[in-house]
């Protein structure tokens, strides 16, 4: 009988400390966040260096409200897109919450036959 209010005590005590930890969630292709860089640091490379592959950090502005299909990095200037390719979505509710995208810079030519510099990203973490 003691043996089982133990257990109990201590499978309860397990659980109640998983609740408190900060989780972490991860979507798609694993993301080092040891590797990251800001998203001004990273914009800046690939318009000075030709470097598109990159693990970003920054904040996200806005997500695609429709599917999750897109977010937005805060940046100085214009926010930048970050999109998936299709692949995944992420939550709807993370503006504002720090987030990691491993992926490449691209130019995408709109509508208007201006350019835009966006990332194509293949896994995200964010807490």
């Amino acid at each position: 009988m003691k043996r089982t209010i133990i257990n109990s005590i201590v499978a309860i005590a397990l659980v109640l400390g998983a609740c408190n930890q900060t989780s972490i969630n991860q979507i798609g292709d694993p993301v080092n966040s040891d590797e990251a860089v800001s998203v001004g640091v990273g914009m800046e490379a690939f318009q000075k260096e030709g470097k598109a592959e990159a693990v970003l950090f920054g904040k996200v502005a806005e997500v695609c409200q429709a599917e999750g299909c897109w977010l937005s990095y805060v940046t100085e200037d214009d926010n930048m897109v970050v999109d998936f390719g299709e692949v995944f979505t992420v939550p709807k509710n993370i503006a504002n919450k720090d987030l990691y995208a491993r992926g490449h810079f691209y130019r995408d030519t709109l509508e208007d036959k201006t350019i835009e510099i966006k990332f194509r990203a293949t896994g995200v973490k964010f807490k």
